[in-house]
Formats: C-alpha cells, structure tokens, sequence
C-alpha cells in the first residue's frame, strides 16, 4: 500500500519533498529510449494513416501487425503514470521539442523519463487491471 502525503498549499507546496528525475537525467533517458527502443513516431499524430513507416517497423519489433502497434501507445502501457502528483512532479521539467502535438504527459517508470500518450516504444507492457468479485 502507497504511503500518503499530504501537500499544504496545494501542489504548489510540493517543492523538493518528493524524489524525481532532473532536467538532464529526462534528457539523458529520453535519448536512450529513442536510440535502443525505438521511441516514438517523431512526429505524433492522430491521424489513422500517419507514421505508417514507423509503426510497420515498431510493429515488427513487439511482433505485431501495423494495427496492434497503433493500439499500443505509452497511455495504455503499464509504466505511464499520469497521476496527480505525478504531474506535479512532471511541472519541474521545463517542455521540450518532444512534448511539441505530442498529446499529453506522462511519466514512464521503466525509464524515468516523460513520456506522451501519442507515442509507444518497444518496451510497450499491457496494463494490467484487478477487478473485485
């Protein structure tokens, strides 16, 4: 069970009591996930035919079809976590030339990096969900 925190002042008070990644460590990672696991498509869209030759190949690589790999976006992966104190978290590191019709932010926690729910890398895991009886 997560231990709870309480913020004073809102997430505005949240300053440095809770860990996360620095600017340059989001930078350092990002790279990586792009270089060994094939981040993104560049350009993002929600277009049904955009990016066709980057999703054949990201498709290729999970050993799906182009159809599966356009389902599997980091949004749906079980490492996004998008929760409130997340993006909290996330307002420390300033917007870049990846969060540009990327769609929203995420934070992955496989890779400790910002993540956006438009793109998917090879490391793509399906969430996993617990119902009650």
């Amino acid at each position: 069970m997560k231990k709870s925190i309480t913020i004073i002042g809102g997430f505005a008070g949240l300053g440095e009591i809770e860990p996360f990644v620095t600017t340059a460590e989001n930078k350092k990672n990002t790279k990586i996930v792009i270089d060994d696991w094939m981040l993104g498509p560049e350009n993002p869209s929600n277009e049904p035919d955009a990016n066709e030759t980057f999703w054949v190949a990201v498709g290729k690589a999970m050993q799906v079809d182009e159809t599966e790999a356009r389902r599997r976006r980091c949004s749906n992966c079980e490492y996004y976590d998008n929760s409130t104190l997340t993006q909290a978290k996330m307002e420390r590191i300033p917007r870049n030339q990846w969060d540009n019709n990327a769609g929203f932010r995420g934070f992955c926690t496989k890779f400790e990096f910002v993540c956006h729910d438009l793109r998917v890398c090879q490391a793509w895991e399906e969430r996993e969900f617990e119902f009650e009886d």
